[in-house]
């Protein structure tokens, strides 16, 4: 009997390793750094008590006196890193060679614009964030304004990061 462990395990290694290598060398980590600033100075705007922090604190039940100071900077820390993970794999999915190649009619296109990641923020926002915050909503008893607060957020905030990190390749 014929073993096909093997040799698909070492080709798989092989074909990850060069995957691998491809990406961290097609890396922008300027536009990675740049990208992972963008929530924190989108949620600093968008969560304004005069823009749309008002609704979402009723939404979550809070008060300007339960918020208090905000988080400890500890928090901001934290949300950073996160902020990094999604700004790392938002420029990931544009260092695949279909990115750059040629267009739905077959022509030499280079698809490396802000408004190439501005379309990728929008799709990642109503087929991933929204359903997810919808879901999460409902099982959390939130608001359908939790949900539209919350959605439209991470719609601007994917649209500019996958914006940078598009147009920076």
């Amino acid at each position: 009997m014929y073993n096909f462990t093997a040799p698909f395990l070492l080709e798989g290694f092989f074909i990850v390793h060069i995957k691998t290598k491809l990406i961290m060398e097609g890396i922008n980590w300027l536009a990675i750094g740049v990208a992972t600033l963008i929530p924190m100075v989108v949620g600093f705007v968008y969560y304004h008590p005069k823009v749309l922090g008002g609704i979402w604190m009723r939404a979550n039940g809070f008060t300007l006196e339960s918020v208090g100071n905000g988080p400890k900077p500890i928090m901001y820390l934290v949300c950073l890193g996160m902020s990094f993970l999604l700004a790392f794999w938002c420029c990931v999915q544009f260092l695949d060679p279909h990115q750059t190649n040629i267009d739905f009619d077959g022509n030499p296109k280079d698809w490396k614009t802000f408004r190439h990641g501005v379309v990728h923020g929008i799709s990642y926002g109503l087929f991933f964030v929204f359903p997810v915050l919808g879901t999460l909503s409902i099982f959390e008893k939130k608001p359908f304004s939790w949900v539209l607060v919350n959605t439209g957020y991470w719609l601007i905030t994917l649209c500019v990061m996958c914006g940078i990190v598009s147009a920076w390749r």
